[in-house]
């Protein structure tokens, strides 16, 4: 009996056997020619979308051979899956061509599942990802058909003239940003009534030779220059007090955990004796791999040409990488490890036969830092609010060290252990972008508003706000795109100022910042003032917005001390007449978070006003006299109202009230027009503005603060009367509808 069964299921297994090759030689039946070339087709797509997650995910042996190995690795799952899916398809006699729908299932999967890595979301990843895979097909068997037409010429003329004048209409689309920018300056320059700046461009070199050379670890296992090729060999550093976890593949790329991290150093020494200025630059975070110290070598060569030690600070070993993660608490060391390098510095300086023996004024010290690196410049300056226990900086506590300059470059201002930098009688700069794609939402402008001044001390801030500029772009290794591919290629570029555009405002407001706060000229502070009169050396490619104050400035209003709107911080009172609704509120950012502040906000639909009433008047022709101006801060929050009335542009007189009933008026736009809310588009696709990235890019503008200054001067000479007593401020709102925020309302000299 088991005999006779064991010769019945051998024919069965046979037949099986039999049926399986079968079904295996088959699996290709319905993959003709034309399907084969959209195999090719896909395969050639999949190539390409892999190759875009290559660059975002370095892996430090150079992008020639990250992509050939995710290329390589790619393309032999592609084929090992496909055929997988044909035999399947084939087992269940699916008729369809099945190693075609192996590729186009794989590449689908493939391409959603880098999207999705990317933070785009479920549906937006399945339907880019759909999208993409589709058309991938689609051309491969195209060009398969033509291949094999006898039309192949005409249509491959064909295809080639549709991608010609798509590619066409692509980069020459109605750049509505830049008309923005050409426009908004184009007003500015009919409305300005300051003379240009006489005085040479600060972002040109200036008269100083300087040498260039570095300082490292000599050890340092990825780049020479502070390696066996550093000029000066400096010490490590123990960071394990802050961080307390270090990822082994880290240390495997580096040579080194967080208990001996390096002290690397890009230095451009001027010539001559000095002392001079020193000046610490520091990048943000970037991928590990992707080294970013040398991205502001434009900064350092302009900074020592014209009289400053500048050097760009390496701490790349504590940025992001794919492979191994970012190390904790890395806000709080990348502040830490500046005040590690200045006493190094220190110690260097000390040496007679270094390069900085004698050479470095520490009592007049300058902080600049990008991204992450713009938040632990302002953090290292407010050192002790995390460093006070650190026995090892000993020289801060000493005042050995003044950090007297900051400047900020698209910053970052996350809170750290719940609190934040907060900065006195310490100068304060800060730039950024409208087109942030990175840090869109304007976190300097926070630390502008936390950094205050004792009375006539001679410390000053400013801010500029960019209506072109991104965030990659102030550094020079960090390429156009603010996001890692593929992310990144989603972003829109167009309008967008060219790199050069963008560093040459950096240079030329970080030089005129640091002339006027370290070397004390005075020349270059109508620029910080008035961003107008330095249109001789800035790019028009950009609309600007500019807020300033020093500590010569005497608050009338802040908006700060309570939210009762009736009242002012001195005494006296606040009125409207005619405004449909005024209050003191928090100042929002993009996203609708507090940014520290109050203003005072209002919006009108016809003629009104807003009236501040002193309670101690003071003397027009003494403050004329004097060279003082009444400056405030006023963002335009036209955005907010219905659409079809965003585009109108509020009419304002400033009148100047006296205590025997006299007034007098100017208008606003003599002085300055009111700027419109930039309108940023971020992404490529419009429908992707508001859901990627967890809805990150899905407003539009963010109301920012620009600063008037009114010479009083020009106030006497409307007046008939020799002098008056002022008694009340009265903003005029002509016509309407309009909407705005004021803030810091004072005068100042």
């Amino acid at each position: 009996m088991e005999l006779e069964l064991i010769q019945q299921s051998e024919p069965r297994r046979r037949r099986l056997a039999s049926w399986l090759r079968n079904r295996f030689t088959r699996r290709l039946e319905y993959d003709g020619p034309l399907w084969r070339a959209g195999s090719a087709g896909l395969l050639l797509f999949g190539s390409t979308a892999i190759t875009t997650a290559a660059l975002g995910m370095p892996t430090g042996f150079g992008t020639a051979v990250d992509i050939g190995a995710f290329v390589l690795a790619n393309a032999f799952a592609l084929l090992v899956v496909s055929q997988l899916l044909a035999i399947i398809l084939s087992l269940l006699h699916v008729p369809v061509p099945r190693l075609f729908a192996g590729f186009l299932l794989y590449v689908g999967f493939e391409c959603y599942y880098i999207l999705s890595y990317s933070d785009f979301e479920l549906w937006n990843s399945i339907i880019c990802a759909a999208i993409y895979t589709v058309i991938g097909a689609i051309a491969g068997v195209l060009i398969g058909w033509f291949s094999r037409s006898r039309l192949r010429i005409i249509g491959g003329s064909f295809l080639a003239v549709v991608l010609i004048i798509g590619s066409f209409i692509w980069l020459l689309e109605p750049l509505s940003s830049r008309d923005v920018a050409a426009s908004a300056f184009a007003d500015a320059e009919d409305a300005d009534t300051s003379a240009l700046i006489d005085a040479d461009n600060p972002g040109q070199p200036g008269n100083y030779d300087y040498s260039f050379f570095t300082y490292g670890s000599g050890s340092d296992k990825q780049r020479q220059a502070y390696g066996e090729k550093a000029d000066l060999i400096s010490n490590s550093v123990d960071a394990s007090d802050y961080i307390k976890h270090w990822y082994w593949m880290k240390e495997m790329f580096w040579g080194f955990d967080e208990k001996n991290l390096p002290l690397n150093g890009r230095v451009w020494m001027p010539e001559g004796e000095g002392p001079f200025p020193l000046v610490l630059m520091v990048h943000g975070n970037h991928l590990m791999e992707d080294f970013s110290d040398a991205g502001y070598d434009y900064l350092g060569q302009l900074l020592a040409s014209r009289g400053f030690i500048a050097i760009s600070v390496d701490e790349n070993f504590l940025n992001y990488s794919t492979w191994s993660g970012i190390p904790d608490n890395d806000f709080k060391v990348r502040a830490w490890l500046l005040l590690k390098h200045i006493q190094q510095i220190q110690s260097f300086s000390e040496m007679p036969n270094s390069a900085f023996y004698n050479r470095v004024d520490f009592t007049n010290v300058a902080l600049l830092g990008h991204s992450r690196g713009g938040q632990a410049v302002a953090m290292a300056a407010d050192w002790d609010t995390w460093f006070a226990k650190d026995q090892t900086l000993d020289s801060f506590k000493n005042n050995e060290v003044q950090i007297q300059t900051v400047i900020a470059l698209a910053p970052t201002d996350k809170s750290i252990d719940s609190t934040t930098a907060k900065l006195t009688d310490v100068n304060y700069l800060t730039l950024q972008g409208a087109r942030d794609g990175d840090v869109n939402d304007f976190y300097g402008d926070r630390q502008y508003i936390r950094t205050s001044f004792t009375a006539d001390s001679g410390y000053r801030k400013a801010s500029v706000y960019l209506s072109e500029a991104n965030h990659s772009r102030f550094n020079t290794e960090w390429g156009t795109m603010d996001e890692r591919p593929p992310g990144g290629l989603f972003l829109s570029q167009r309008g967008m100022m060219k790199a050069e555009e963008q560093q040459q405002v950096a240079k030329v407001y970080v030089a005129a910042f640091l002339e006027t706060t370290l070397h004390h000229q005075t020349d270059y502070v109508p620029l910080l003032q008035d961003y107008r009169t330095g249109m001789q050396w800035l790019p028009d490619s950009t609309a600007y917005v500019t807020r300033y104050e020093d500590s010569s400035f005497d608050m009338i209003a802040r908006f700060d001390e309570d939210h009762n709107k009736t009242t002012l911080p001195k005494g006296g009172r606040l009125e409207a007449d005619n405004l449909k609704s005024w209050d003191e509120l928090d100042v929002k950012d993009r996203d609708h978070n507090n940014k520290g502040t109050v203003g005072a906000q209002m919006e009108w639909l016809d003629d009104s006003s807003y009236t501040l009433s002193l309670a101690k008047p003071f003397s027009l022709l003494s403050a004329a006299q004097g060279n003082q101006v009444l400056a405030f801060s006023m963002a335009n929050m036209v955005s907010q109202l219905d659409p079809a009335n965003q585009e109108s542009s509020p009419q304002i007189e400033i009148t100047l009230n006296a205590e025997d009933g006299e007034s007098m008026s100017l208008p606003l736009a003599k002085y300055m027009p009111v700027q419109q809310p930039f309108q940023t588009t971020y992404t490529i696709i419009p429908w992707l503005e508001k859901s990627i990235k967890g809805g990150k890019y899905k407003h539009a503008t963010e109301s920012v603060f620009q600063t008037y200054r009114l010479p009083l001067a020009d106030f006497v000479q409307v007046n008939t009367n020799e002098d008056i007593s002022i008694s009340s401020i009265t903003f005029r709102f002509i016509g309407g509808p309009g909407k705005i925020m004021l803030d810091d309302i004072g005068i100042s000299q």
